[in-house]
């Protein structure tokens, strides 16, 4: 069951209707049911493995509460590594184990033939047949910081039931955002009350993400997929609008899943943790892990960068941990050298971005510039094109293909073929043209400072608007978008990790 499928959309009001109708524990119960529902709807063995390791994680922090209140220092320490060894020990396995076989064999080989006679029978490398758990980068990264924020001495969900509220909820299951229990329990317990207000807000967050998804996402990712995934050469001009489009692509994807999955807790009362910001108006590298994915980037400020000794011990400890931790960012995304390297590079372009700052400070003539529109600007295009370079690197099944992508950024010559396809769909055009304009008045709305000239005009759109009439539009929207979607639903970028 995909959120951007006719199914969901079906299960969906079922719950919320269930949901009000109940109240306290009965209402979690039906939380949990309703959550095991829709992930088991992919396979049924997920809902097994997920009511596992949530119920030795939730004992173990029962464990963990109760040997740090009686101040025994040593078996809180071993509960804490236990739990940590159990769920990322499973992250391992499931998401990691075949990548590590792979390159130890083919490192073996490789020694083997540098050092004999002749050149050996190389080892055939062993592939575990194991199915990757949808959603267990981010189940388990909420069960770590549960585990170490138990152990810092916080207070643990006492209810089983809440616990597994937590640790299933359907909105975040699958790509998230990372929630941090402490907030998501408090909301859980005592939800918004339902209004008029919630009920538009919510399904505004539900279409705005349904959009991003079917008509730009959806439709820029079929586009994208073939200059990926060839060896020969492309032009130029066709590289760039592929990388372009992937970025373009990505963001509609993750942040529509985002804004779909928020929608829907609103809806059930909880509001879930914003997981991007317009990361793309960035003027710099820093500021952009500040607005992209920032469930992912605070959970890994908080468990691995401070951990690591933070920026204390100046600027060499604090770069190589700047640096460790975006490659395990980078890891976190799959078991693929090309991951890795994508992490390596983001690490390194926040060290090349922190020495700049500190360059600025010491030159207020240069920083006077730099906050300039036009410094600002530079700023800003220089952020996006080392996203779009480093995104190649992301969406490429692996190395020689990335490499090739740059490759064809030097064919200039040869003649563009993407270019006619981007214009194919009416209908999709007419919505971007449609809920652009919805967007204006969102940004204009939610930044008056940057847009003065617009701000009255804009604001006295959106009270001329009546709610039944926005009400109706999203409807006739979605219905529309449904329509010239295809068929079968296609699974969001973020589902593989």
């Amino acid at each position: 069951m995909i959120f951007s499928s006719i199914q969901y959309l079906l299960f969906l009001p079922i719950v919320v209707f269930l949901y009000w109708r109940t109240k306290g524990s009965v209402r979690v119960a039906l939380v949990v049911a309703a959550s095991y529902f829709f992930y088991m709807s992919w396979l049924p063995v997920y809902g097994v493995f997920l009511l596992a390791l949530s119920s030795i994680t939730w004992w173990l922090g029962q464990g963990l509460a109760k040997a740090y209140k009686e101040n025994r220092k040593g078996d809180a320490k071993m509960l804490l590594a236990a739990g940590l060894l159990l769920n990322l020990g499973c992250l391992c396995y499931y998401k990691y184990a075949n990548f590590f076989i792979l390159n130890a064999i083919q490192g073996a080989n490789w020694l083997r033939g540098l050092f004999a006679a002749s050149q050996p029978q190389p080892w055939d490398v062993p592939i575990l047949n194991v199915i990757l758990p949808l959603g267990i980068s981010f189940f388990v990264f909420e069960f770590v910081h549960y585990l170490a924020d138990i152990y810092k001495g916080e207070k643990p969900i006492s209810s089983f039931m809440e616990f597994s509220a937590f640790a299933s909820f359907f909105p975040s299951q699958i790509a998230g955002p990372i929630k941090r229990y402490q907030d998501f329990q408090e909301k859980l317990t005592t939800p918004e009350p339902w209004s008029a207000p919630l009920f538009f807000e919510a399904c505004a967050l539900i279409v705005q993400g349904m959009f991003k998804k079917i008509a730009i996402a959806d439709p820029i990712g079929v586009l994208v997929f073939p200059p990926f995934q060839t060896m020969q050469l492309l032009s130029a001009a066709d590289a760039t609008i592929a990388a372009i489009g992937f970025v373009i692509q990505v963001y509609c994807d993750f942040s529509g899943y985002t804004d779909i999955g928020r929608g829907s807790a609103l809806l059930l009362g909880i509001r879930l943790p914003e997981n991007f910001n317009l990361p793309y108006l960035s003027v710099d590298l820093a500021e952009f892990w500040r607005r992209w994915h920032m469930s992912l980037s605070t959970w890994m400020r908080d468990y691995v960068y401070i951990p690591l000794g933070g920026s204390r011990g100046g600027t060499w400890f604090s770069s190589r941990n700047l640096l460790i931790t975006m490659v395990a960012c980078g890891f976190w995304h799959g078991a693929s050298w090309h991951y890795l390297i994508f992490g390596g590079l983001h690490g390194i372009g926040l060290i090349v971005n922190r020495l700049w700052k500190d360059v600025l400070k010491k030159s207020a003539p240069l920083s006077s510039v730099l906050e300039t529109t036009a410094g600002k600007g530079l700023g800003l295009l220089l952020t996006l094109l080392f996203i779009a370079a480093t995104d190649t690197v992301f969406r490429s099944p692996d190395m020689p293909h990335a490499f090739n992508m740059f490759r064809s950024l030097l064919n200039v010559s040869a003649p563009c073929t993407m270019m006619p396809a981007l214009f194919k769909s009416g209908i999709i055009q007419f919505f971007s043209v449609y809920f652009s304009f919805w967007l204006v008045l969102e940004l204009v709305s939610k930044y008056p400072e940057k847009l003065p000239w617009l701000r009255d005009t804009a604001q006295d759109m959106r009270l001329k608007f009546a709610t039944p009439v926005r009400l109706a539009s999203w409807t006739a929207a979605v219905i529309l978008l449904f329509a010239a979607k295809p068929n079968e639903a296609i699974p969001f970028v973020y589902f593989q990790f």
